[in-house]
């Protein structure tokens, strides 16, 4: 019978070996008021990737399996990110909003459910912004929240579809907004 010591120091031993297995690399960083933003690119034992973060001043402020950086503002205090491509449709399923101008940040997923959430354009400003997705859907960012635009038909009619899977129906169509909690 193992005793319970001898239990614990494998126990310890396997989850040191597990957390060797992940390594994360540090991206380049960029200089921003709230302290440097730098993308983390973390890869597993096989050198697949596993997940991405994204700290500033080297606190942990958004994670997801994939991000990549699509636009800033003037100043870097607002931050577009989108999310990896689904492959049931083909398209991210989302785009993150990182707003560094408030103490603690901001972050926030948004996009069309089931739709392409690719990112066309932002029009940074200082008291009020819109980002598009693409075909001009347009989400205006304002005293520090998101409105998504309204569902129906007009912005069913408006929306990329997504790439691959079933489609898309009018009822399916739907904006959503979701403040994220700082990981």
């Amino acid at each position: 019978m193992i005793s319970k010591t001898l239990m614990l120091c494998l126990l310890t031993l396997q989850l040191a070996a597990c957390s060797a297995q992940v390594n994360c690399k540090a991206g380049r960083p960029i200089d921003t008021p709230a302290g440097d933003l730098v993308i983390n690119r973390c890869v597993d034992q096989n050198r697949q990737p596993t997940r991405r973060f994204v700290s500033v001043a080297g606190v942990k402020v958004l994670e997801s399996a994939y991000l990549a950086d699509e636009d800033a503002d003037k100043d870097r205090l607002r931050w577009i990110f989108r999310g990896d491509a689904l492959q049931e449709t083909g398209c991210s399923d989302r785009l993150f909003l990182l707003d560094l101008s408030s103490k603690p940040a901001k972050v926030y997923a948004f996009g069309v459910r089931k739709a392409c959430n690719e990112f066309q354009w932002a029009s940074w400003g200082s008291k009020r912004s819109v980002i598009a997705i693409k075909k001009n859907v347009s989400f205006v960012y304002e005293n520090g929240k998101i409105v998504p635009p309204a569902a129906g038909k007009n912005l069913w009619n408006s929306i990329e579809p997504p790439h691959a899977g079933p489609g898309l129906k009018a009822e399916d169509a739907v904006p959503f907004v979701e403040e994220l909690a700082l990981p």
